[in-house]
């Protein structure tokens, strides 16, 4: 029984179920010491073997930034020492996984410009520092993603359909690309009938990956949608700029086709896919706990077509 079971089923009749275990989760693995994270990788990933049983909510709520908790500015790197201007840097790392991930992203006020002390009720909100330099880059690097996420149906359409064992179609429309533990980069493909696949890569460390290799799902043209270590968001500029368009090369022992990245620390990229993707698809070993890209859309077409879509 999920909770958003009709009453009559016994079900408590709710739209949508908060997640707040992958709160918890992300924000220890992200108040570590960057040397310690990759023991705690599990925090990041363990979400994907429960995230498409219900309708999820993704939330940032005011639970984590309060009560002597401390502010989302606070926590990250808070065991690490890092300094005012990587701390957002990486909080706009966390925002991109938020909102490609799996679940409906939800921030709590304040979050849209980086509050540095936690949330009071009896004060008002801190509106003065969204006019900093390096917090209106945060602002506008939430503006532009959020425009992403509503743009481009791979992101959210999957999230309408928990996992059935007739139809499978949330399970589906997220696949794990990379998985490395070591060096604190993920990355995932968001896929929906008909539409291109959108790909999230992200480096959750301190090292700046030069030329970073990995598996691509398809072969071609990757069309880079978002950074947020360019400029306009407050960032170094380093790694591919936006609207710039990446090509994929050489094989990879899992992979006939690779992409090449230069991916920044504490950063998100977002990647579309080539336009004819269906004809570009790669030969590769599945990641993680999915399934492989050659299957991908084919069976969400399929699903979608006995549900009546």
């Amino acid at each position: 029984m999920a909770d958003e079971d009709r009453n009559v089923s016994s079900g408590l009749g709710f739209d949508l179920k908060w997640d707040l275990g992958w709160m918890n989760d992300t924000l220890i693995y992200l108040e570590e010491p960057a040397w310690n994270r990759p023991s705690n990788h599990g925090k990041l990933t363990i979400r994907s073997q429960y995230m498409q049983n219900e309708r999820f909510v993704s939330p940032l709520s005011h639970d984590e930034v309060a009560n002597m908790k401390g502010s989302l500015v606070e926590k990250m790197g808070r065991k690490d020492g890092l300094g005012f201007y990587d701390k957002l840097r990486l909080l706009c790392a966390y925002y991109g996984f938020q909102a490609t991930a799996p679940g409906r992203p939800l921030l709590f006020m304040g979050q849209e410009y980086g509050q540095g002390r936690e949330w009071n009720c009896y004060q008002s909100l801190d509106w003065h520092e969204g006019e900093e330099d390096h917090r209106k880059g945060v602002c506008v690097w939430l503006a532009d993603l959020l425009g992403v996420y509503q743009h481009h149906r791979p992101l959210h359409m999957g999230d309408d359909f928990p996992q059935t064992r007739q139809f499978p179609i949330g399970s589906m429309s997220f696949e794990w690309v990379e998985n490395n533990a070591g060096a604190c980069v993920i990355a995932f493909c968001r896929h929906w009938k008909g539409e291109r696949p959108v790909m999230a890569v992200f480096n959750f460390g301190s090292q700046y990956h030069h030329g970073y290799t990995i598996g691509s799902p398809y072969w071609g043209g990757w069309q880079v949608l978002l950074n947020s270590d360019d400029r306009r968001y407050g960032g170094r500029g380093g790694g591919p700029g936006n609207s710039s368009c990446l090509w994929t090369g050489k094989a990879r022992s899992d992979c006939s086709d690779s992409l090449s990245l230069d991916i920044p620390s504490n950063s998100c990229l977002v990647l579309l896919a080539p336009e004819n993707f269906d004809d570009c698809k790669a030969v590769r070993q599945p990641v993680g706990m999915k399934g492989t890209a050659d299957t991908m859309c084919a069976d969400i077409e399929y699903c979608l077509g006995d549900i009546g879509f």
